[in-house]
């Protein structure tokens, strides 16, 4: 396992202390790396109301079987929706009461963790999340927001590692998400979770500066893969590869575009344009949709671009 040690992750949390969510403004879910109230967007219209009706359903069924694992699950994961992420990890920890160190739980909590900064806390959940698994069989993962004809294809096992990878990736400990990515790629079952993984992959390899490492693992990455969801994650790969021009490269517009921006700001940073990196990570780190893992991304490097 990854074996992260209890002062190791104190040393995350204060390493980033400025997304510590302490003495919020009256709103804000949490605070960028760079000080600013981050608050969330509430759904309108249908939208919103569906979403709504679907977390008003998920404490229904909690209420009605107040002990039951997934009950919490989904309310959790109905609250975070809504952008109510300090609720869904309070929904997330109290199902944790009633089922100690239940992996999926602790995978929720974890990402949420992560959307909130809390970086440490994040890794803490997610390593013992995936220290459960030895004894825990692999599942899909039911989507809370599926994608119109296609079948779920996230699992447990798949979802732990890889946010626990990001967790670390966050915390600048490469070594380690290098190692969670491993084991993530060791599990994938289907190509939209191949690119997902091989493009983190790629980027914590180069930052390790293990350039032919890097280029191994986007070797068989090519565009007739059969990839709808991560779109943004194929592209890069390509592009990583040398199989897509930068100039070819499509726009993507939601958390897939923020996933894409992060990507080629990434890499005009390990290629050594460091100007074209920051100007856009800035412009990333501005976006509304700061819940995005390519906008929490773009802020931890702007934190930390005194050390590019």
């Amino acid at each position: 396992m990854t074996t992260i040690s209890q002062a190791r992750l104190g040393a995350f949390v204060a390493l980033l202390a400025t997304a510590g969510c302490h003495a919020l403004p009256h709103g804000a879910e949490c605070l960028a790396l760079d000080g600013r109230a981050l608050v969330a967007t509430v759904p309108a219209g249908e939208a919103g109301d569906r979403l709504r009706a679907d977390l008003a359903a998920a404490e229904a069924a909690l209420a009605a079987n107040p002990t039951d694992r997934d009950a919490f699950v989904w309310v959790g994961r109905r609250l975070g929706y809504l952008g109510r992420y300090r609720e869904a990890i309070d929904a997330f920890s109290r199902g944790l009461d009633e089922h100690p160190d239940d992996p999926v739980l602790l995978r929720h909590r974890g990402h949420r963790w992560i959307t909130l900064r809390e970086f440490g806390k994040a890794a803490w959940d997610l390593e013992r999340a995936a220290e459960r698994l030895r004894t825990v069989p692999d599942a899909i993962e039911p989507d809370g927001r599926p994608t119109v004809g296609r079948a779920p294809h996230s699992t447990l096992h798949y979802n732990v590692h890889y946010h626990l990878g990001l967790a670390l990736f966050l915390a600048r400990d490469y070594e380690l998400a290098e190692r969670a990515w491993l084991r993530c790629l060791a599990v994938v079952g289907n190509d939209e979770s191949r690119v997902a993984v091989t493009h983190w992959l790629w980027s914590v390899r180069m930052r390790l500066g293990d350039v032919a490492g890097a280029a191994a693992v986007v070797a068989p990455i090519h565009a007739g893969m059969d990839v709808v969801e991560n779109q943004s994650y194929l592209q890069a790969c390509l592009l990583y590869a040398g199989k897509l021009r930068r100039a070819d490269v499509q726009p993507l517009a939601g958390s897939a575009g923020s996933a894409l921006a992060f990507a080629l700001a990434h890499h005009d940073l390990v290629r050594g344009d460091r100007s074209a990196a920051r100007a856009a990570m800035e412009r990333l780190a501005k976006d509304p949709m700061w819940a995005a893992f390519g906008v929490i991304a773009a802020e931890v490097e702007l934190a930390r671009r005194s050390t590019w």
